[in-house]
């Protein structure tokens, strides 16, 4: 089963990510938003970055990691494609990054992120042996 998937929406875009953890599929969440945002562009993992988070619940955890990652990808000026997330609670979270500087030729034919939103969002907990999903509205 691909990692995540996407989803109509009249103007923005929706990406439902799996993982066999809630932090798996957090990661596979953000890899889904640095596809939209480089087009599905490969990405190298010659850089490393370590990001913390916390918020009062676990959507607020959600849209934290992810707006944290678009704030990464604006002011360092990097793409990012693997995400290694720890969660200890469902109000903390840390993640290990790997990805490269963004390259114009390689990864401008995405299309920009301007936000996560609570709208439309889904964080389903997989029982004992069953995967969890997360939904999430990117604002483009």
């Amino acid at each position: 089963m691909k990692p995540y998937e996407f989803k109509e929406h009249t103007a923005d875009i929706i990406a439902r990510a799996s993982g066999a953890t809630l932090e798996e599929a957090f990661g596979n969440a953000a890899a889904a938003m640095f596809h939209i945002l480089t087009g599905g562009a490969e990405i190298y993992p010659s850089r490393q970055f370590t990001i913390t988070v916390e918020s009062i619940d676990i959507e607020g955890l959600l849209v934290a990691f992810l707006s944290e990652l678009i704030v990464l990808h604006e002011t360092a000026n990097v793409v990012l494609n693997q995400f290694d997330v720890t969660m200890p609670d469902e109000r903390h979270l840390r993640a290990i990054c790997h990805g490269e500087n963004f390259d114009k030729v390689r990864h401008g034919q995405g299309t920009t992120v301007k936000g996560v939103s609570y709208h439309m969002m889904e964080i389903e907990k997989g029982e004992q042996g069953c995967p969890c999903h997360v939904q999430v509205l990117f604002d483009v």
